[in-house]
């Protein structure tokens, strides 16, 4: 997938910004505070349906506004168009526009965006709780396997309902109830996920090697409950325990991927330079498996790329990104020295105060 238009109203400091972005490499310079990593931002709204920034939605629509609009035209490695948009108010309606249609779920547009983003924080995906993990792994799942998305929401209301339940103490009787939708639907559910990283651990692996060569890394799955049990003997086995505390203590709400190094946890081995290097190879993994199952190529942005990685992996970082042929939104305070790291020339733009500007070849 490639953007070849993408647009903003009153979004964050830019009154209206209007993009056309290069199908390959596009290189966003300026200052610090000067809108570029908006620009990114707008993308991955589009993807996520969030910003990846801190604060609500309201902190998008610019100061003196009462809604933004982000639009973009897309279109697939078979050259098939789709038309996006996505309107918010500071009341917090949402519109969401799909080839000239209202569609009503995030999910629906989201398909047809599939962003990877690699920014200064993107440590925290190894140094952060299992929700940032499980976040990685269903963004995988959800692009290759097209029933994870209603079984996620259907077990997330699932959850919700038993949690009620355990907390008013209510009858038990209908906790047997939510018990066997949580284990029939938890069980859909893990497959899926031990189908995914099963695909993904090679390429993983691979990826991790090109950047440290010198560290073997092992990738696992921790399920959320005792592998030795189904999910519906968990269940029970907990029930008491649940109901004492309120809430459920077991499923794939509680997963997490396992990341070693000889057999130790990646975050107590590794340096935070090596942490990085790791976290762009997942990024780049998960990217080079959805081109292989999909037939299609990623979005990847990447914020700050200078601040993140030295010259050197800089390098290998675009090198990978050109094997990929997917095409990238890169930021720098100065882009130039970036550029020179491409074999294809990218297309590079300025930003400030809020102002985009493509850049004329030197």
């Amino acid at each position: 997938m490639r953007l070849n238009a993408l647009k903003a109203i009153n979004f964050r400091n830019f009154k209206r910004f209007d993009f056309e972005p290069s199908p390959y490499a596009n290189l966003i310079g300026g200052l610090n505070g000067s809108g570029k990593t908006s620009l990114i931002e707008a993308i991955y709204l589009l993807g996520f349906g969030r910003s990846f920034r801190p604060g609500g939605y309201k902190q998008l629509i610019n100061s003196s506004e009462s809604d933004f609009t982000v639009f973009c035209e897309a279109m697939s490695d078979t050259d098939e168009v789709f038309k996006i948009g996505l309107r918010r108010t500071s009341e917090g309606e949402v519109q969401l526009r799909l080839n000239g249609e209202t569609v009503h779920k995030l999910s629906e547009i989201a398909r047809f965006i599939p962003v990877q983003l690699f920014t200064p924080e993107s440590v925290e995906l190894i140094l952060g709780g299992p929700s940032l993990r499980r976040q990685f792994m269903d963004w995988g799942v959800f692009h290759v396997e097209h029933t994870f998305y209603e079984l996620w929401v259907a077990y997330t209301k699932s959850l919700k309902q038993r949690n009620f339940l355990l907390r008013s103490k209510g009858d038990v009787r209908q906790d047997t109830f939510w018990r066997a939708q949580l284990a029939r639907l938890g069980e859909e559910i893990i497959q899926l996920r031990i189908r995914y990283i099963q695909e993904i651990e090679n390429f993983i692996t691979k990826s991790a090697t090109f950047f440290l060569p010198d560290v073997k890394l092992e990738v696992g799955l921790k399920q959320g409950w005792d592998q030795s049990l189904s999910l519906a003997d968990a269940l029970d086995k907990h029930t008491e325990r649940d109901r004492r505390y309120g809430h459920t203590s077991i499923g794939p709400h509680k997963a997490d991927i396992k990341l070693t190094v000889d057999g130790i946890d990646a975050k107590l081995v590794l340096s935070r330079g090596q942490l990085k290097l790791l976290v762009a190879s997942l990024k780049l993994a998960q990217a080079a498996h959805y081109n292989e199952k999909r037939d299609s190529s990623c979005i990847f942005l990447v914020d700050d790329i200078t601040s993140e990685l030295d010259e050197a992996n800089q390098k290998k970082f675009i090198t990978a990104l050109e094997g990929l042929k997917c095409q990238s939104f890169i930021t720098a305070i100065d882009s130039s020295p970036v550029a020179r790291l491409f074999k294809q020339n990218p297309k590079m733009f300025h930003v400030e105060h809020g102002i985009l500007k493509q850049q004329t070849e030197n």
